[in-house]
């Protein structure tokens, strides 16, 4: 069954060979991504519909991709993979982002999913869309994992269904990653036509310390990336050659974009501003307007099944505004104004500057500390950070959630002060960026783990990092700062927190299946799920209810169970929000309970001693019948 997985590479690297032309393999490559994730799209909704999401179904789908590609490649009877040959220097920049690329891939293969947010919602959606064989929305405390953006789960959940396992997930990330590599150095080209600004482009998108953690995990930050940075590209060509087909395809990566992350709608709107607004006041408006309804389609037919999907839950296109829609974690400011604004700006930066310098730390903190005092500012004012948490000195860490790009950060800044005042091609970019950077802190709170979120607006930034750093006249000075940057990368590519090369968590010396706790250890839960696992297999029951109302990290327990035996059925009980109505698609009884860190509320022993008496695994609560002899 593992072998059906192939046709996703396949139906890739025939999409890719459709879609080459005159404009190079990397054009067709990023053609073929946004168009193999429309089609994901549309096989995923369709088969949704007939609640056909199964294997067969779906390596039909991709196998009919493949032939088709293939057929109206050859009746083209013409073949564009002509590569010029990059100078010494190129080539060695090249060959550095392949490997740099390779390990990140490998590292994906070798580990599970492991990020708190995997456990919580990526994965969960993904056991739950299988059993259904559907992606309709279904009864769960956690509201993350129906309402937000389903892009990154689709493909994920692909990659399962032809998988039998979690074993490829990560490589969606990892697809982000090296799209987005090959995306900023086609931008850079239709800006700035030099082979050396779209090498060095690619070489600051790759050596991003908080894109290498994020690239080999289950998040979507990376994702969104790719797709942000096609819908640039598409909108520069679009202007260029006023073509119906690049505006197709600027939809479909927007679309796709909005489809991935909420964050998109912040994003987005400054980049499309930068692009079309000198148009909109120019004479070719109306051109642009009829081509901008045919891309707005496109937008609509992705997003349309998940927008009518959380209208019916919540009365919103988006959903509700916090994970349990009750407003308690609010994702979104309270108030909004230029203090609020600038408060945000002042720590979203300064967690980008975090080193290992303790002494640097702290001045960075006392310094941000110090405006908002003079300011009136409280910079733990409830109403702009995130629940719970305090504004802290920035750290130097090695994790996907809130690693920072502080050399990077230093670069482009650097390099948009010069464009800026030479009037240098790209600073258009630069200032969309810089937008969307405002936008963000403008309407989210600040968090401490949100350094994960400006990842695009990094990558975005490739491409005027390399037409600046391009502009430079001694070679010898591009070589120093890329072998600088690459340098700076070996930390995050080897020494990863939650997936490390080396160390006594190596991914090669570990057993895969303990490495579901790589980032849970702040909650002494690690013993309790495998112990849950022996208890339930020991019960004889085949339908498993599990409340997650107090601890949403439910995915270790199904991982671990699923890999014994595929026949284990979940369903959420404990369920008193919105999504409750959907409990009834579900209507086949749970015969044991699992309620995650429930031990000690006395009125979860109330709800389920129906089902037996609990048996306490740590923090665990058990309820099932008395295990057979």
């Amino acid at each position: 069954m593992q072998s059906s997985i192939l046709l996703l590479p396949l139906a890739l690297c025939s999409l890719t060979a459709l879609f080459t032309d005159e404009e190079g393999l990397r054009a067709g490559f990023l053609r073929a991504l946004v168009a193999f994730g429309a089609l994901a799209v549309l096989i995923t909704e369709s088969l949704s519909v007939f609640h056909a999401l199964r294997p067969a179904p779906v390596a039909a789908a991709w196998t009919a991709i493949i032939v088709a590609a293939i057929y109206f490649t050859i009746r083209r009877k013409r073949f564009n993979f002509h590569l010029a040959r990059p100078s010494l220097l190129d080539g060695a920049l090249i060959a550095c982002v392949a490997a740099i690329e390779i390990v990140i891939a490998i590292t994906a293969i070798a580990s599970p999913p492991n990020s708190a947010d995997a456990m919580a919602y990526h994965m969960p959606r993904v056991v739950y869309w299988v059993q259904h064989a559907s992606v309709a929305f279904f009864a769960t405390p956690y509201l993350n994992q129906i309402m937000l953006q389903p892009m990154a789960e689709y493909l994920m959940l692909h990659t399962y269904l032809l998988s039998g396992g979690d074993r490829f997930v990560n490589l969606i990330q990892w697809l982000g990653s090296a799209g987005s590599v090959v995306g900023v150095s086609l931008i850079a080209r239709e800006i700035r036509p030099q082979v050396r600004a779209q090498a060095l482009a690619s070489v600051f998108c790759a050596t991003l310390p908080n894109g290498i953690l994020q690239a080999s995990g289950a998040k979507n930050d990376y994702l969104l990336a790719l797709w942000l940075v096609a819908m640039t590209w598409f909108g520069y060509r679009w202007i260029r050659t006023k073509s119906r087909w690049d505006a197709v395809f600027f939809g479909l990566s927007l679309g796709l974009a909005l489809l991935t992350k909420g964050t998109a709608y912040l994003y987005a709107p400054p980049l499309i501003a930068a692009l079309f607004l000198p148009i909109l006041l120019g004479r070719e408006r109306r051109r642009l307007l009829l081509n901008g309804a045919v891309a707005l389609a496109c937008v609509l037919l992705v997003n349309g099944p998940q927008y009518w999907r959380n209208i019916d839950l919540s009365g919103s296109p988006l959903g509700f505004d916090s994970a349990q829609g009750d407003g308690f974690f609010r994702w979104r400011n309270e108030c909004f104004g230029w203090k609020q604004t600038v408060s945000n700006l002042l720590r979203n930066t300064s967690d980008q500057l975090g080193a290992r310098n303790p002494q640097w730390n702290r001045g960075v903190f006392d310094v941000v500390v110090s405006v908002h005092k003079r300011l009136g500012i409280d910079v733990d004012d409830p109403a702009t950070t995130w629940r719970w948490s305090k504004f802290e000195p920035p750290r130097n860490a090695n994790h996907e959630a809130n690693a920072n790009n502080r050399w990077h950060l230093a670069l482009i800044l650097a390099i948009g002060i010069v464009l800026l005042v030479k009037r240098r091609p790209g600073l258009e970019l630069f200032a969309a960026v810089l937008c969307a950077f405002v936008l963000f802190c403008f309407y989210l709170k600040w968090q401490p783990f949100e350094a994960r979120l400006l990842l695009p607006l990094f990558v975005l930034c490739a491409p005027v990092a390399g037409i600046g750093l391009g502009c430079v006249r001694f070679p010898v000075v591009q070589a120093l700062i890329c072998l600088f940057l690459l340098n700076n990368a070996r930390p995050a590519l080897f020494e990863n927190w939650t997936r490390p090369w080396k160390g006594p968590n190596s991914i090669w010396t570990t057993p895969r299946d303990s490495r579901y706790f790589a980032d849970m250890s702040q909650w002494p839960v690690r013993d309790s799920y495998p112990q849950a696992v022996d208890l339930v297999m020991r019960s004889g029951c085949k339908s498993i209810g599990i409340d997650a109302n107090q601890f949403q990290l439910e995915y270790p327990f199904e991982a671990l169970l699923l890999e014994r035996d595929r026949s284990y059925r979940f369903t959420h009980v404990g369920v008193k929000n919105a999504s409750a109505k959907y409990a009834a698609r579900d209507p086949k009884r749970p015969c044991v309970v699992l309620c995650l860190r429930c031990a000690g509320l006395p009125s979860k022993i109330d709800d389920y001693k129906a089902h037996g008496a609990p048996v306490q695994i740590g923090d665990f609560l058990l309820f099932a019948p008395p295990a057979n002899p």
